[in-house]
């Protein structure tokens, strides 16, 4: 038997190394393509997620602010909380729904202190941070930044009884707006309450 007939022909054996050389460039390209994609994607929907997680803790910290806002104004005799109404375009006893942008007049947040402002400040031992109130249009300290603005309107409905009506917004302080601007506030209260001479 000759060692000849054994092996087979090299001119019947087809050719197919050369002809996939285009075909792996272009799967690879493909597959870059396709890893790029999901990358972006997943990067996208992280940063969507971690702004709905700011957002959520931004207004759940502005909740608790109007919580001890409006217990501290209900507490307040008749003659320490002066009637006024800083919200432009609104009547002392309109109703403000939720959702609605508030604008503030900011000579009665002057004249009548219906506003104040609440500045973030970090803590010097440590990652932690207060809060601390500041009058209307006072800059914040050096190291802290204003978060919060608060407007209250304060409408007497029976003077001789002392039942009045508080509404208290919460409004985010925003680096494109000024606290006259239009704002959604974070928080609202409103209620009546009875105060002492």
């Amino acid at each position: 038997m000759s060692v000849k007939k054994l092996l087979p022909d090299t001119a019947t054996i087809p050719r197919t190394r050369h002809n996939e050389r285009g075909v792996s460039l272009v799967e690879a390209i493909i597959g870059l393509l396709v890893l790029t994609i999901v990358l972006l994607a997943g990067a996208q929907l992280f940063r969507v997620h971690v702004e709905h997680l700011s957002l959520v803790e931004r207004a759940r910290r502005a909740d608790v602010q109007a919580n001890a806002t409006m217990n501290t104004l209900a507490a307040y005799n008749l003659s320490a909380l002066p009637d006024g109404n800083p919200f432009s375009g609104k009547g002392a006893n309109d109703s403000i729904a939720d959702g609605e942008q508030i604008s503030l007049d900011n000579n009665i947040c002057l004249a009548q202190a219906n506003c104040d402002q609440l500045a973030k400040s970090p803590q010097s031992g440590g990652t932690g941070s207060n809060y601390i109130t500041l009058g209307w249009n006072q800059p914040a300290p050096t190291g802290s930044s204003i978060v919060y603005y608060r407007a209250w309107r304060v409408a007497t409905l029976d003077g001789s009884k002392g039942l009045r009506c508080i509404t208290l917004v919460i409004l985010p302080a925003e680096a494109n707006k000024a606290a006259t601007d239009p704002i959604e506030p974070l928080a609202l209260r409103r209620t009546d309450v009875v105060q002492r001479q």
